[in-house]
């Protein structure tokens, strides 16, 4: 056995164990499904039909994404959705980490996503000043590029604290419940998370930009600092579960009980 194989091995799967687990991913390799057993597929908002799969170039790498296609007119907007039941534990605590773009700098809001079933202007925006925003609360420190992929974070901690982050950094904490499922319990009983198109009713609509998304990632609980900063911006590596079977596969974890044994 080579020792030095043994060492990188077990780094690998400690940092791996270490690493923030996402309940489910969506990578959009020409797909709506989760890369996770169980996990449930997004649902496409497309009025109009015109969205769908191209081939892009996502922070040098080329790659599929997923382009939203549709209108300024709420009935015509377009975006993703996702049933959170029995994904999420049932309480507000939860993260979502978006690697996507808004083609177009349209001084308007642009909805980046909301957990009121399109039912309340409260939600996560890219604002006029093309800063982060949770509506109707504070806004970030770093502008918004446009025709640009960015890695936008937003943390709950599940008592009304909302952080938020793009590419990694920090750009706002506040106090707020906009992003809380349990404000919204009556109208989205399916605790729905919509992606990208904005509320259909109440005041403030037509905040919509057309836009292509490379990878969602939903958490079950809130990520710290340290877990937002170490995110790949490259689909996931295998997890934990699958990396110990590889190793008893190879027979690493027999090598390790008899080191243990001298």
């Amino acid at each position: 056995m080579n020792i030095k194989l043994w060492v990188a091995g077990l780094a690998l799967f400690s940092a791996n164990a270490m690493a923030a687990t996402p309940v489910a991913t969506w990578n959009f390799n020409n797909s709506l499904a989760a890369n996770e057993a169980g996990a449930p597929a997004l649902t496409a908002i497309d009025p109009m039909g015109t969205s769908g799969f191209m081939t892009d170039t996502v922070f040098g790498q080329t790659r599929t994404v997923y382009r939203f296609d549709g209108n300024q007119t709420p009935s015509q907007q377009a975006g993703l959705s996702v049933n959170t039941t029995g994904l999420l534990n049932n309480d507000n605590a939860y993260s979502v980490d978006i690697i996507f773009q808004f083609e177009a700098s349209q001084s308007t809001w642009k909805n980046i996503f909301g957990v009121s079933n399109r039912q309340s202007d409260n939600a996560f925006y890219v604002a006029p000043n093309n800063l982060l925003q949770v509506w109707p609360v504070n806004t970030g420190v770093t502008p918004f590029t446009f025709g640009e992929y960015h890695r936008v974070t937003l943390t709950n901690n599940g008592n009304g604290h909302v952080t938020s982050y793009m590419d990694g950094i920090f750009q706002f904490d506040v106090t707020t419940n906009s992003m809380d499922f349990s404000a919204y319990s009556g109208v989205n009983p399916d605790r729905l998370i919509h992606f990208f198109a904005d509320n259909v009713v109440a005041g403030g609509q037509n905040e919509f930009s057309d836009g292509r998304v490379a990878m969602i990632r939903l958490f079950d609980g809130e990520l710290s600092d340290q877990q937002v900063g170490e995110l790949p911006n490259t689909p996931p590596v295998p997890e934990p579960s699958e990396f110990l079977l590889m190793l008893a596969g190879l027979g690493l974890l027999g090598v390790i009980a008899r080191r243990r044994q001298l």
